[in-house]
């Protein structure tokens, strides 16, 4: 169970990383953007809340970075 929950939170952080990408390269003044923008704050915010065992898996670049190396 907690495997599944891990692989579908790993899937939805890097939606919200696509769309952290795409909110630069698009028009701000819509209003799907403001929505879509929203949804994925609100998303990472959930993903953070979880317990550790449930978090995301972390990439090599997350990593790497985290170790400072």
């Amino acid at each position: 169970m907690s495997k599944d929950i891990r692989e579908r939170t790993t899937k939805l952080r890097d939606l919200v990383k696509e769309v952290d990408e795409w909110r630069d390269e698009q028009d701000p003044g819509t209003p799907e953007w403001h929505t879509l923008v929203e949804l994925a704050e609100q998303v990472e915010g959930l993903l953070l809340a979880l317990p550790w065992e449930l978090q995301p898996v972390p990439t090599v670049d997350e990593l790497t970075k985290l170790i400072g190396l």
